[in-house]
C-alpha cells in the first residue's frame, strides 16, 4: 500500500492530538486510517498509550499492521516491540527481529530498534547468536546516545566479544553511559553497574590512556 498523500483529517487529527484532545484525533484518524499510513500509526499510538480509555494492545497492533505495510518506520518498530513482547500479536521473536531491522533502515537514529536488535543477536533470540552483530548494533545505539548501547558496547570491548578486545575504549563508553540514567526499551534487561566496571578498568589502565580518554569525553560532550 503507498502512502496516502497529505489529507486535513490527518493534519487535524495531529492537531488534536498536540493539544491534548485524543477523543478528537482518534476521530479525525477514524476514517483516513486505513488508507493513510500516518492516521493509522497515531490511532495505533493512542490505543498503545491508552489515551482514550484503557490500553488497548490489540487495536493498537491493528493499526500500527496496517501502518507497518506502508513502511512508516514508527510502526515497524512498534510491530517489532510488540512481536517481542506478545503484545496484541503472538510472541515471536523471528518477527520482531525482522520489523526491527526494517525499522532501522527506515530510520536509522532509532537506537533503541538498534539496542534491541543487539540484544537479539547477542542472546541468540530471533536471530543466530553473533557477537559481530551485536556488537555493530550496540555501537550504533552508542553512537545515537542511548545510554544502554554505550554500557553495552563497552562490555564487548572489554570482553573482546564481536570486537578487538580495547580497554581503553572500553572505559570511554562505559565512563559516556554513566553520565545519564540507564535505561532500556520494554522487553529487554539489563543489570547495569557502570561505576563498578569504570573502577575495575581504572586499574588496568594506564594514567596516560585514562588521561587520554578524559580529553576524548571533554570534546565529546561539550
Amino acid at each position: 500500500m503507498a502512502p496516502a498523500p497529505a489529507r486535513a483529517d490527518y493534519k487535524a487529527g495531529y492537531l488534536a492530538y498536540k493539544a491534548g484532545k485524543f477523543r478528537t484525533a482518534q476521530q479525525e484518524w477514524q476514517d483516513a486510517a486505513p488508507t493513510d499510513p500516518r492516521s493509522a500509526y497515531g490511532l495505533g499510538l493512542l490505543y498503545y498509550r491508552g489515551k482514550t480509555g484503557a490500553q488497548d494492545y490489540d487495536n493498537a497492533a491493528k493499526w500500527f499492521g496496517v501502518a507497518a505495510r506502508a513502511n512508516h518506520p514508527g510502526a515497524l518498530y512498534y510491530m517489532g516491540l510488540f512481536y517481542l513482547n506478545g503484545w496484541g500479536v503472538p510472541y515471536d521473536q523471528f518477527k520482531a527481529t525482522d520489523y526491527l531491522e526494517r525499522a532501522l533502515k527506515t530510520n536509522d537514529k532509532n537506537a533503541e530498534a538498534a539496542y534491541i536488535l543487539g540484544d537479539q543477536y547477542m542472546h541468540g533470540r530471533g536471530a543466530m547468536q553473533n557477537y559481530v552483530d551485536a556488537a555493530n548494533y550496540y555501537l550504533k545505539a552508542a553512537q545515537i546516545g542511548l545510554p544502554a548501547g554505550q554500557y553495552m558496547i563497552g562490555a564487548m570491548y572489554e570482553r573482546g566479544w564481536g570486537v578487538n578486545q580495547d580497554l581503553a575504549e572500553a572505559y570511554y563508553w562505559l565512563r559516556l553511559s554513566a553520565l545519564n540514567p540507564i535505561n532500556t526499551p520494554p522487553g529487554t534487561e539489563l543489570d547495569a553497574d557502570p561505576q563498578k566496571a569504570i573502577a575495575l578498568l581504572e586499574q588496568k589502565l594506564r594514567p596516560e590512556e585514562i588521561q587520554h580518554v578524559e580529553d576524548r569525553l571533554g570534546s565529546t560532550i561539550r
